[in-house]
């Protein structure tokens, strides 16, 4: 085994400080001297199923090869000949990583526990918190049966490994993702039937009038405000508080407190409306988007999931949406959908910021139940993306100046005068 490994380390550079995997690649050896050809074949043939799972590859490397100077390589060994393989301590600070898999575990439920113990302490302390749809939770002892069906993997580990390694991943291969090209070079108009579905949903100049109950923590104004601001930079949209020393009562305000709507209208109302601020800042788990997306509600824009046209993009799943919230998931008329000169209809966009996650208004999705399902989704990209941009989309840009561009053209001529 040392002439072995003295080989391993003669082709292999330096390593980088990062522990995650350079690529979602995972460069292996496999001692030959402790494992015969049929236990090497158990091995590879476990590693080439999970790859069907999760966006990590796994690539056999012949010692004469030389890789990059920040890769590493996973030294598969049984050097004490032990015949269990309980957990282990992976240290990433060196060019090889040792992995010790022994003969009674040469199985591919056991090859497979051992390669995600792995793959998780590769992804150690970073500080990175999963944009994802409730898929990083407390691993939890949950019966084998409730979890797999030909699945090596449970889907907590699964949807842990691709949500960590997916920058990782998107480096060695990009899949393109529909929704991209809003623009592709053509300009989006308002139809008459637009209009009629949106005019009454505009909140007047362009202005929406807000205030916070007197309980509101500091901390919680200032989460709801810093997603104002996002919306703010990239419109011409205004979201004003009312001063206390108003002298006079806004006729039209959006009132946020400990008693409400938990959502909010779609669109302008007349009047005051009183919203939870607590269900502003909170949705499912992982929806980072929650924010933003009751926002955008707010001025009148609807779900990007709520399309006309979303059953050729999505499935919803309507056993798992909690009761009596249906009706947020409900497709919306053929009228809210915009077009462009030529009349084709905007590209559905996986990322909007207003695109439900997976696990919208999910009654429990703590197992990986799914509301909200892409029908293509290669990786699982769309389902750990969906809902978790932190901010405006160039879809949801082009969308807020083409329903408000000639209400804010009012307020500045309005302010030029003054």
């Amino acid at each position: 085994m040392h002439v072995l490994f003295c080989a391993i380390l003669f082709y292999l550079c330096c390593y980088g400080e990062a522990r995650l995997w350079s690529k979602g690649v995972v460069h292996y050896a496999i001692n030959s001297k402790d494992y015969d050809l049929h236990s090497q074949d158990i091995i590879v043939s476990t590693l080439k199923k999970l790859e069907s799972e999760i966006c990590v590859k796994f690539f056999s490397t012949p010692f004469n090869h030389t890789l990059a100077d920040d890769a590493r390589i996973l030294y598969v060994s049984n050097p004490d000949k032990r015949k269990d393989c309980p957990p282990e301590d992976y240290s990433f600070d060196k060019t090889v990583v040792d992995i010790h898999i022994g003969y009674k575990c040469l199985n591919d439920d056991d090859i497979s526990r051992k390669i995600m113990e792995m793959l998780r302490a590769s992804i150690g302390d970073k500080d990175y918190k999963p944009n994802s749809v409730d898929l990083y939770k407390t691993f939890q002892a949950v019966k084998k049966k409730d979890l797999r069906t030909n699945s090596l993997l449970m889907p907590s580990d699964r949807d842990l490994i691709n949500t960590y390694y997916l920058q990782e991943c998107g480096e060695l291969t990009q899949k393109p993702i529909s929704g991209r090209r809003w623009y592709a070079g053509k300009t989006m108009e308002l139809n008459s039937d637009n209009e009629k579905f949106y005019n009454d949903k505009l909140w007047p100049f362009g202005i929406v009038m807000y205030d916070f109950d007197k309980k509101s923590t500091a901390s919680d104004i200032k989460k709801l405000e810093d997603a104002m601001k996002v919306i703010e930079h990239a419109s011409c949209i205004v979201f004003q508080r009312i001063s206390e020393d108003r002298a006079l009562q806004p006729r039209n305000l959006l009132y946020f407190g400990a008693q409400g709507e938990a959502v909010p209208n779609l669109g302008f109302i007349e009047g005051n409306q009183s919203v939870l601020l607590s269900s502003m800042l909170t949705g499912a788990p992982g929806h980072s988007a929650h924010t933003l997306s009751l926002l955008m509600r707010v001025l009148g824009i609807p779900m990007m999931s709520n399309r006309y046209d979303r059953s050729s993009h999505i499935q919803v799943n309507w056993n798992n949406v909690a009761r009596m919230n249906e009706h947020y998931l409900e497709r919306l008329p053929k009228e809210a959908w915009v077009r462009d000169i030529e009349g084709e209809g905007t590209a559905y966009d996986f990322d909007s910021v207003t695109h439900a996650p997976a696990n919208y208004m999910c009654t429990d999705c703590s197992r990986g139940q799914q509301t909200v399902t892409p029908i293509q989704d290669y990786l699982w990209q769309r389902t750990l993306s969906m809902g978790h941009r932190t901010d405006l989309s160039p879809a949801d840009m082009e969308m807020l100046s083409l329903l408000y561009s000639k209400y804010c053209q009012v307020r500045f001529v309005k302010n030029a005068k003054k």
